[in-house]
């Protein structure tokens, strides 16, 4: 099994908690990236989850970028992957429109729909497919592999 789907997969059905009680795991993910959050239901945390994941495994991230929190941003790390070439593993990104985006690790391509395992997917981390425009695909490669400071978690 892929590195990165290995240690993302033990997260599955985190969910969110509504109010003050927010999930102390995905809190802990959000707060790597925006230290004084304090909810887990005010924020997408697609990318925290997917940064809490790659620096687990010592995989490219985009905790180095400014913004590291926006799902675009991972448009910016990893190697270019066309669509019909994704494997199991791999980063989609998808537009949410108005410069939203959302960010999972590809499992499968159905045409019509990708299906993504990530975080802040229907308020869990959990397997879905999504429709909206995919944006791009990316193969994180680990940083031992690579020439870039990065920072980490």
């Amino acid at each position: 099994m892929h590195p990165l789907l290995a240690n993302a997969l033990p997260y599955a059905h985190q969910k969110e908690v509504p109010g003050s009680g927010s999930n102390p795991i995905i809190l802990d993910m959000i707060k790597d990236i925006f230290p004084n959050w304090k909810d887990d239901t005010t924020l997408a945390w697609c990318s925290c989850f997917m940064n809490t994941v790659a620096v687990n495994v010592c995989y490219e991230n985009t905790t180095h970028l400014k913004h590291p929190g926006l799902a675009r941003g991972w448009l910016e790390v990893g190697e270019e992957i066309q669509r019909k070439d994704m494997k199991l593993g791999d980063v989609a990104i998808f537009d949410r429109g108005k410069g939203r985006g959302h960010v999972g690790f590809f499992i499968a391509d159905h045409g019509t729909h990708i299906t993504v395992f990530g975080g802040n997917q229907g308020d869990a981390i959990k397997m879905s497919d999504y429709r909206m425009p995919f944006l791009g695909g990316r193969r994180l490669r680990p940083l031992e592999e690579i020439d870039t400071d990065y920072a980490t978690l």
